[in-house]
């Protein structure tokens, strides 16, 4: 028996709105500036505080808008603006965690939480030219200054940047790279004050308040 076409349309915008809360939620928007947008099951859905962010979420910021959000192991990550950033993998628990995520242009500032705390965390960020891997730690990587990956490492344990032609490893904060496409990491050099700076302001995300927290 054929079914009434009013069921059929309610079923289909039902799918749509209810695809998201069968997955499970990996984490929070904590601020936005702008008109941040989420990738969601073939949708453009627009983000403020507090919206919920799951798995294969793709986090899209226009010109002139920026996001911050928390994971649910307390680690943050904010996006300058024109970026891209998808949530592809995240498995956590007080042991063990499988963090995949990719950066598909733009740039971020990344504090690990409970993952970082971890003996042996796996946490990694694939962009066009490498792939970053943290170990407990607080870094920054970005496109947005030349045709080139950068990265730096501002505290904790190491960041490593490998692609298939080789691999580095920072230790030391304030320290950095960059990676050109079709090439091996550069060597780990020290970044300089202005360059410090100028990658902060890129992914700061400020409260649109007097008595504003910046990240």
């Amino acid at each position: 028996m054929l079914k009434p076409k009013g069921f059929i349309y309610l079923t289909i915008i039902f799918s749509l709105f209810t695809g998201a809360a069968t997955a499970s939620e990996i984490g929070k928007v904590v601020l936005t500036l702008g008109s941040p947008l989420v990738e969601r099951s073939g949708q453009h859905l627009f983000i403020k505080r507090n919206s919920p962010l799951y798995t294969s979420d793709t986090l899209i910021t226009p010109v002139g808008s920026k996001v911050l959000f928390r994971l649910k192991d307390k680690t943050t990550i904010s996006l300058a603006e024109n970026s891209e950033f998808e949530l592809s993998r995240y498995e956590f628990d007080e042991e063990t965690s499988d963090v995949s995520f990719k950066m598909l242009k733009g740039a971020f500032r990344t504090l690990t939480g409970s993952i970082g705390k971890q003996q042996n965390p796996k946490f990694e960020i694939h962009t066009p030219v490498a792939t970053i891997g943290v170990r407990g730690t607080e870094f920054w990587g970005g496109l947005i200054f030349s045709d080139a990956l950068d990265v730096t490492m501002l505290e904790g344990k190491g960041v490593y940047i490998k692609n298939e032609h080789g691999q580095v490893e920072i230790l030391k904060p304030g320290d950095g790279t960059k990676v050109f496409p079709g090439k091996q990491p550069n060597p780990v050099s020290k970044w300089t004050k202005e360059m410090l700076n100028k990658a902060a302001e890129a992914t700061r995300v400020k409260e649109p308040t007097k008595n504003h927290w910046e990240y």
